[in-house]
């Protein structure tokens, strides 16, 4: 361990925190705080883990509770309850959350399993997400199909994902767009001529509403197909309704 002698300390309670710069064994703890540059090495156990620093887990973390506001690595995947990221935080490996909401960046080279996830800063998953309510008001990138019950995109950035499926698909202009052609014009020459979008090989659901949509097929029950979107071709059983202001090469009633 480098720092002070009170860099890493553990009290009576089996907790440890790190002011300064220090490493400490993984194991089972009550809570961790790192405020400096920490390591644990080895796999953790604990109820609640802070970082305000920059934290790296060499093992799998079973955690309670996870905030971080500073730079978080999980070298091995994580598996928590609840996980707030306001700074930047990475997982390799297994990474199953229940509750995720990022402020901030998430990445992860798997996949991610959970039961709620909101975003309102950026996310990356290079295999697939499954949960049962997926929020975002952010951008992201997922590699492979992301699966929910209800997924809520209101487009503020880049969205891509490679298929999108659940019961109730809603994707919305963001804020920006809705104020109307000037500000929207503003945006584009900022961003260099890219607007908020969503992309995506297949959309496959129940009820669908699309806005700025990019896709090759659209299929569901109840579809409306908004503005700003081109697909190439759509498939529903119940109704369809599309905007003047978008385009749809085939529509397929099945």
């Amino acid at each position: 361990m480098s720092g002070n002698a009170n860099d890493s300390e553990r009290d009576k309670r089996g907790s440890a925190s790190i002011s300064g710069a220090g490493t400490i064994g993984g194991g089972s703890y009550e809570r961790v705080s790192i405020s400096g540059s920490g390591k644990i090495t080895g796999d953790l156990t604990a109820d609640e883990i802070k970082i305000s620093g920059s934290g790296k887990i060499q093992g799998l973390a079973r955690v309670i509770r996870v905030s971080t506001s500073g730079s978080a690595v999980f070298e091995a995947g994580i598996v928590a309850d609840e996980v707030r990221i306001s700074g930047s935080a990475r997982s390799h490996g297994t990474t199953e959350i229940k509750e995720l909401k990022c402020s901030g960046v998430f990445k992860t080279d798997g996949s991610l399993k959970s039961e709620y996830i909101k975003i309102s800063g950026s996310l990356t998953v290079d295999g697939d997400v499954s949960s049962e309510i997926y929020k975002t008001t952010g951008a992201f990138r997922i590699g492979g199909l992301l699966s929910a019950d209800h997924i809520e995109i209101n487009l503020a950035g880049r969205c891509e994902a490679r298929e999108i499926g659940g019961e109730r698909i809603e994707v919305r202009r963001g804020g920006w767009r809705q104020k109307g052609l000037i500000l929207d014009g503003l945006i584009s020459i900022f961003t260099g001529g890219s607007t908020s979008h969503l992309r995506s090989e297949l959309i496959e659901g129940d009820t669908i509403h699309l806005e700025d949509t990019e896709a090759e097929i659209v299929r569901g029950k109840h579809v409306f197909i908004g503005p700003g979107c081109n697909i190439k071709t759509v498939e529903y059983s119940e109704d369809l309704a599309v905007d003047e202001d978008a385009k749809v090469e085939h529509e397929k009633n099945v």
